[in-house]
């Protein structure tokens, strides 16, 4: 092929690849416009919950008739409830289209929305409350006169308050509008989230607590020291001895340290650092009992390191046991895992081993003196040889 021939196939390839573009143009710009120019709008309710609790979201649309720009005859629209069901845990969203009706006068009519409850109704105790939203948005609904009669031209949102009850504020440079669409980008939404504190049984009574709860909070971390039965050493350990750990906390979505009226360790509310982690000390037979910790929370209990001790641990977390050991002396160790309704233990024991801090344990440091003294020795007898056959 010569030159020729090639420029002019490059040149076609480039003219339908432009042609080709050039058609696909036209169905990116018809994506349709959720924000400013939608003719549908659809409601979207995400619900957080670590605890099987089926739930129907309800929603009102209270029509706006002050004002001269918008119509006053009365209007409802319907907006579906969305449910859930026990088993879909964690967070789950869903999306429902209002129905704004047949239009019998061209203008603009106005809503506000907002959550109206929830059913079953949860009423808020000492163990578990529903946070519901407090978001409330203006839905206004643009409808036209054409020639196939009144249709909706536009439905635009904006956000009043968020789901706290915040209200929106002007001039931060963010658009009060939202997505409307029946897309991940929906922003027309009410986040609700349901909690329990962790160990307070399966149906929580605040008039009879749970046994376990009782003893146990919603976590339990206790600690034991003991001597190694294998040692020869008769050093028995020190039970004033104090040993370092480390609870962090990561909650679940919807929740934070202060949810259910704030973390408390031994019966006092603290403040975790970075708004999840609480270190504390713990001698033989002692514990560390936390409260108002939600089910669901992920744990990290880390034991530091300590010299002439080895630790291991039975953990129970919702009422299941799990063993963890370190595999050496002077070693942490961490158990890790999720807070459930049932039992929640972290019980630590220490084996105690008179282990210098060099890693020499002394029943073999005489064994260890003799190897040192016989290289010693060999070391003076090469440097007395080397200095005889000098001279």
């Amino acid at each position: 092929m010569n030159m020729k021939k090639f420029t002019k196939r490059i040149l076609a390839i480039v003219a339908a690849g432009v042609m080709t573009m050039g058609m696909a143009m036209p169905a990116f710009a018809a994506e349709p416009d959720t924000t400013n120019n939608a003719k549908e709008a659809y409601i979207s309710k995400t619900y957080n919950t670590e605890v099987g609790k089926a739930e129907t979201f309800s929603f009102t649309a209270t029509q706006i008739t002050e004002g001269e720009d918008v119509i006053k005859t009365a209007h409802p629209v319907t907006i579906p409830t969305i449910s859930f069901e026990a088993t879909e845990l964690g967070t789950n969203t869903k999306r429902a289209k209002i129905d704004c009706g047949t239009f019998n006068e061209a203008g603009k009519y106005s809503y506000i929305v907002k959550e109206s409850g929830a059913t079953p109704a949860v009423t808020e105790t000492a163990y578990e409350k529903m946070i519901m939203s407090e978001a409330e948005y203006r839905m206004d609904v643009y409808v036209q006169d054409t020639d196939s009669g009144l249709e909706i031209n536009k439905i635009i949102v904006n956000i009043l308050k968020d789901d706290e009850g915040e209200a929106f504020e002007e001039g931060t440079g963010i658009t009060g509008k939202v997505d409307v669409g029946d897309s991940d980008q929906n922003g027309f939404k009410f986040v609700n989230t349901y909690v329990q504190e962790a160990g307070t049984g399966e149906n929580p009574d605040p008039s009879k607590p749970d046994p376990d709860y009782t003893t146990n909070g919603s976590l339990n971390v206790l600690k034991k020291v003991v001597k190694n039965v294998n040692s020869s050493d008769a050093t028995a350990p020190d039970s004033n001895e104090e040993f370092d750990f480390t609870a962090e906390f990561t909650f679940p979505a919807g929740t934070d340290q202060n949810t259910l009226g704030g973390v408390k360790a031994n019966g006092t509310v603290i403040t975790l650092a970075g708004g999840k982690t609480h270190t504390f000390k713990l001698k033989a037979d002692g514990n560390m009992k936390f409260t108002e910790l939600p089910v669901g929370t992920t744990i990290k209990v880390t034991e530091a390191a300590k010299a002439n001790y080895k630790g291991s641990a039975v953990v129970t977390l919702n009422g299941v046991e799990t063993s963890i050991a370190a595999a050496k002396y002077n070693e942490a160790l961490t158990a890790n895992g999720k807070l459930g309704q049932k039992k929640n233990i972290v019980d630590v024991t220490n084996r105690y081993n008179n282990v210098p801090t060099t890693g020499i344990i002394m029943n073999v440091l005489p064994y260890v003196l003799m190897i040192a003294l016989c290289g010693a020795a060999l070391t003076a007898f090469v440097v007395f040889k080397r200095r005889r056959v000098q001279k």
